[in-house]
């Protein structure tokens, strides 16, 4: 089973094979009236408009829906195509307004959460949007089949969400195709493990993947839904895309590979090798050369992939938010002298070398949502580590004070979320000293700790940072799915010893954690801040931690 449920249906409607090298469209059936723009009309609002224009490709037009609500917001900008192919079209709206559907439901239920808010404090909130984005691009087309690419974004505040899906149609009858349906039978899927496995065993050789064997196991499984996502292109390769955190860690977001399309070719169905320019005898079967390459480059496979197996030393300084070991790297800092927030704060005292505990951590607050989750908290007596942004805390002062007096841990993630592998030293230090000055300013103290937005880490932000660096080993991906049941059932499976990451900027998340602690509760878990969670260990500046290295059975 893979390890990570995937998206949401209305996320994962379909697959994603697409041919590389667009072409304009040459040749069309002829079709008694051009194409129309779709006749849905809008409902009423302030900044809604539509637009139906022309593309670069022939016969294929672009409707475009954009609204702008709440003072800004909430946003959609959303585009897609129309054919002379009826059938086509009424595929295209369908799955269009499918997803107009899910913003609109989503951006009402934030903006009245907001409202809510604002009305009981008196306060403004910094991250509390809504931003649906789509457009469209044709990969390849002729007279028999057409492909689209469906370019998604998602941003609600904190990590936002991007992917591609794809769509393939048969041009006459504008049937939808499915990428089972382009080859011979099942046994593409193994192949296509293999293939997939073996280069990305090599990445890790190289570490140049934030992941491990494990991970890319089960990402790879030979399951349709692991390959639901294929880029052909003219040079005779292909790519096959995983998901962000399918096959290694968040930070690496779409882990994208290049394949050789002679390695599958025998496995394609005749019309997809013709449509792609394999070369066949005269019965049309695959020729010998393309037969040997496959066989060639599924030995070679084999042999990449044992050769990682034995070589599992070289993986040592890739971190992983899967397997839950310890990077340790060179500390600039050995004797760094942060504040203890645990032993000031009145937390629970337990020792957690002779009782099994966890730390459960949140990130990217404080939101609309925080006053609740830490009303939820005190009533179960339950202590977290918060892992706040600066602007948000500007904002939401009084909630970063509560979250300190309330005995809670507060760590740093930066002042507005970049990457800070991208930027430099001193870019860094502003980024995480602007955020310590308006905690300092609010609670008294600096900040203990540094969670990197998305988990993005390198030698120049462990260098630069000043703080040990928090990382986790259990990711419920909350901000994926926003299913309180959902987060709540994978949360509640973790290991004693885990650092759980959390946002609590979603409202599913809060709602998830009265049943996670009942269930870790019953096991016999306590919830420990980050620095309880190693005591008597001291946190070193520049060091990253994933987990608690030795822990006591539950």
């Amino acid at each position: 089973m893979n390890r990570y449920s995937r998206l949401p249906a209305t996320l994962t409607l379909l697959l994603t094979f697409t041919l590389a090298a667009c072409q304009p469209i040459s040749s069309v059936p002829a079709d008694d009236e051009a194409a129309q723009p779709p006749s849905q009309a809008l409902p009423p609002g302030p900044a809604r408009t539509s637009s139906f224009d022309a593309s670069k490709y022939a016969r294929v037009y672009v409707y475009t829906i954009e609204e702008i609500d709440n003072d800004g917001r909430s946003l959609l900008h959303i585009s897609y195509p129309v054919t002379e192919q009826a059938a086509i079209n009424a595929r295209m709206e369908e799955l269009s307004q499918l997803y107009i559907q899910e913003y609109r439901e989503i951006a009402a239920a934030i903006e009245k959460d907001y409202q809510n808010y604002k009305k009981e404090t008196g306060t403004e909130a910094a991250t509390f949007v809504t931003h649906y984005r789509q457009s469209f691009d044709v990969s390849v087309a002729n007279q028999r089949v057409i492909f689209f690419d469906l370019e998604r974004s998602i941003y609600t505040g904190g990590t936002g969400i991007s992917y591609v899906i794809g769509y393939i149609f048969d041009r006459a009858s504008g049937a939808e195709l499915a990428i089972p349906d382009l080859f011979v039978d099942e046994t593409y899927l193994e192949r296509l493990a293999e293939l997939s496995r073996a280069a990305l065993a090599e990445r890790l050789r190289r570490e140049e993947l934030a992941s491990d064997l494990d991970w890319v196991a089960d990402g790879t499984a030979p399951t349709a839904e692991n390959f639901d996502n294929i880029l052909f292109r003219e040079d005779g390769t292909f790519l096959v895309r995983f998901d962000k955190y399918q096959v290694a860690a968040g930070v690496e977001g779409v882990v994208e590979i290049a394949l050789e399309v002679d390695a599958i070719a025998d496995l394609l169905k005749p019309e997809m090798r013709e449509l792609l320019g394999v070369e066949t005898d005269e019965e049309g079967k695959v020729g010998d050369s393309v037969r040997l390459t496959a066989n060639v480059n599924r030995a070679n496979s084999t042999l990449a992939a044992r050769a990682v197996l034995t070589d599992r030393l070289s993986l040592a300084r890739t971190f992983s938010a899967a397997n839950g070991r310890l990077t340790d790297l060179a500390a600039t800092n050995a004797n760094w002298s942060g504040l203890n927030q645990a032993d000031q704060t009145g937390a629970e005292v337990v020792d957690c070398n002779h009782l099994p505990c966890v730390a459960l951590t949140f990130d990217d607050g404080p939101s609309i949502y925080t006053e609740g989750l830490l009303d939820i908290l005190s009533r179960h007596q339950v202590k977290a580590t918060f892992f706040i942004l600066g602007k948000s805390a500007r904002i939401q002062s009084e909630t970063v004070s509560r979250i300190f007096a309330d005995g809670h841990q507060i760590g740093n993630h930066t002042w507005d979320h970049p990457n800070l592998t991208k930027l430099s030293a001193e870019l860094i230090q502003q980024q995480l000293h602007q955020t310590d000055d308006i905690i300092t300013q609010i609670v008294g103290q600096p900040t203990a700790h540094l969670r990197p937005p998305y988990g993005a880490y390198n030698d120049l932000v462990l260098a630069v940072s000043g703080l040990p660096i928090i990382f986790w080993s259990v990711d419920p991906l909350d901000w994926r799915d926003r299913d309180a049941d959902v987060v709540a059932a994978r949360i509640i499976e973790s290991p004693a010893g885990a650092i759980i990451l959390a946002h609590d900027i979603h409202k599913t998340t809060v709602a998830a954690v009265p049943a996670i602690i009942e269930a870790l509760r019953e096991r016999g878990i306590h919830f420990v801040t980050v620095t309880q969670l190693f005591e008597p260990e001291q946190l070193v500046a520049g060091n990253v931690y994933v987990r608690q290295p030795d822990v006591p059975s539950e």
